[in-house]
């Protein structure tokens, strides 16, 4: 009897410390921005690429550590099998083109350490958001000043091979003059191109999502499996200045949410057959009487598609919008980041957590969701210089 309840109770002990091993296990990829020493102005403070561990019970990410010394890896994914990472080199000045580029790394599951595996042009200055296709063989990236969305190829190695095809969107000039910006927000009136500033499959996998945040427009296309090419099916224009930035979709790909870069407004739309279309007025991602200068940036929607967060940049807050019965949203919080311009936002694998990155506050902060879906913050800070994106590695 008595061994039996030695049994069990050094069973009890190894599961609480089971429990508590994987409670320390979770971690996470930082990109930064870096100083660019190509570029006549420095950018950023950070180094590279690092990885944190991230404590389950408070969400704060500790043990900083930089795995990879690269310039600007501003935007970061992951393969499906979580073996290798690509990263987005967001600067003006690589190879003859004087273009971005992007970064291979095979990653080592135990340690986190990244091994460099090739760097290849994006196909476009500034790249700033990437993405993978379903099928795994294809990277997309968006190219920010370069105005350009590029389709890459995987090899079977995890490096990345031939540009198989870059989109040039043409059409008249835009400003960021939009009718519906807050009050005491001047935009610009300089006009400009197209803003390659996001690029994204649909759930489904049938089609590719681009924002262009210069010329109002959203891109739908299919992605060739054999050849790499965008073929469009459609394209929808947004209210002139808007600057359509980040979009998320709806778990069921029914609905999309895009926010507006420079108008600081949620539009909800329809998605079917490949067609956009706009469900009713757009909504603030500020409180009611703001007056001033903001900028969006990130847009998230949580596992359960009830609430979706908005970054605000000079307001510097993380706006909470429910999704109604209807599909409309309404704006039901703002979440001071505890930091400056945040430029992007991530929720841990769990739900529990939203991590603001800030990126000229040089912080990250951390929030619970509460049960009301408005994230509270937890009091704990990291310093890093200029955070851009965070990715969870499982």
């Amino acid at each position: 009897m008595k061994a039996l309840t030695t049994s069990v109770a050094i069973a009890a002990l190894a599961a609480v410390l089971g429990t508590a091993t994987a409670a320390q296990a979770a971690r996470a990829y930082i990109g930064t921005y870096t100083v660019d020493p190509k570029a006549p102005q420095p950018s950023g403070k950070g180094e590279g690429i690092y990885l944190a561990n991230v404590d389950d019970a408070t969400g704060a990410p500790t043990s900083l550590k930089l795995v990879a010394k690269t310039v600007s890896p501003s935007w970061l994914t992951l393969s499906k099998d979580h073996k290798f990472l690509y990263a987005v080199n967001e600067v003006a000045s690589y190879g003859p083109n004087k273009s971005g580029s992007i970064t291979a790394y095979a990653v080592d599951g135990a340690s986190g350490a990244l091994k460099q595996l090739n760097v290849v042009d994006s196909g476009g200055s500034i790249p700033c958001y990437v993405s993978i296709h379903p099928s795994g063989k294809f990277l997309l990236v968006a190219n920010y000043t370069g105005g350009s969305y590029s389709v890459t190829r995987i090899k079977p190695d995890g490096s990345l091979g031939e540009t198989t095809d870059i989109v040039k969107p043409g059409g008249p000039m835009s400003v960021y003059q939009a009718a519906d910006r807050p009050t005491g927000m001047f935009g610009s009136k300089e006009p400009h191109g197209s803003r390659g500033h996001m690029i994204l499959p649909d759930p489904s996998g049938q089609y590719v999502l681009g924002a262009d945040a210069g010329r109002d427009q959203i891109f739908v296309w299919k992605l060739d499996g054999n050849t790499g090419k965008l073929n469009q099916v459609s394209v929808t224009k947004t209210a002139p200045g808007v600057g359509p930035r980040h979009f998320v979709f709806s778990p069921d790909g029914k609905t999309l949410y895009q926010q507006g870069e420079q108008n600081s407004r949620l539009q909800v739309y329809s998605f079917a057959d490949g067609k956009l279309t706009a469900k009713g007025s757009s909504t603030s991602t500020l409180p009611a009487g703001f007056q001033g200068g903001n900028t969006t940036s990130e847009l998230l929607i949580d596992k359960a598609g009830k609430h979706l967060y908005g970054a605000n940049r000079n307001h510097d807050s993380i706006a909470t919008m429910a999704v109604q019965g209807d599909g409309s949203v309404k704006l039901i919080g703002n979440t001071h980041t505890e930091g400056s311009i945040p430029r992007s936002l991530t929720i841990d694998p769990t739900g529990k957590f939203l991590y603001s990155l800030n990126q000229a506050g040089d912080n990250l902060t951390t929030f619970r969701i509460g049960a009301d879906g408005v994230p509270k913050f937890t009091g704990k800070f990291l310093a890093i210089g200029s955070p851009a994106v965070m990715e969870f590695l499982p």
